[in-house]
């Protein structure tokens, strides 16, 4: 084989040994959950309150790995007058594996007391078949009662790439 035929030769083996690249995809899904755990801590202005609370629930996301996944959610708002900012902690669980996205928000209390929120999460953090797995997004939540609740969640993730074995 002349030698000028050994290049394209040797690059092309070198490309088909590179690990694949990591994928986007978009995800989503929906959650209801439930106010496991809730307290409110008045602050020093008029008006103002600090809610702590834990929720959880189930995920729906048809054709996606997070469909049926378990829900934990970690947070707390800082309201004046029923309005707000939130951040916390939302959890996926699944047999195989869960993700674990920090989230930011805005919370809002319509004249009716009807509460609902909506913000960005961001880095997820993956463990098991998640493991790797980086993304960020937008979600919204809306209550149905003081302790039930309807979120949605819609954002772009980087998959990663398969693992081989070097056997």
């Amino acid at each position: 084989m002349p030698r000028t035929a050994l290049v394209p030769a040797t690059a092309l083996a070198a490309l088909v040994a590179l690990p694949p690249a990591a994928l986007a995809m978009p995800m989503g899904g929906t959650f209801n959950g439930h106010v496991d755990t809730q307290s409110a801590q008045p602050m020093g202005a008029a008006g103002q309150v600090r809610i702590t609370k834990t929720a959880s629930g189930t995920n729906a996301g048809p054709g996606t790995p997070l469909d049926g996944a378990a829900v934990r959610i970690n947070d707390m708002a800082v309201l004046r007058n029923g309005q707000g900012r939130l951040k916390g902690t939302i959890v996926f669980a699944t047999p195989t594996g869960s993700t674990s996205s920090p989230y930011t928000g805005t919370v809002a209390t319509d004249a009716a007391g009807r509460v609902t929120a909506e913000g960005e999460f961001r880095e997820v953090k993956g463990k098991g078949e998640f493991a790797g797995l980086k993304g960020r997004g937008r979600f919204s939540v809306a209550h149905s009662s003081p302790t039930d609740f309807t979120g949605t969640w819609q954002g772009e993730f980087q998959v990663p790439a398969q693992k081989t074995s070097r056997r």
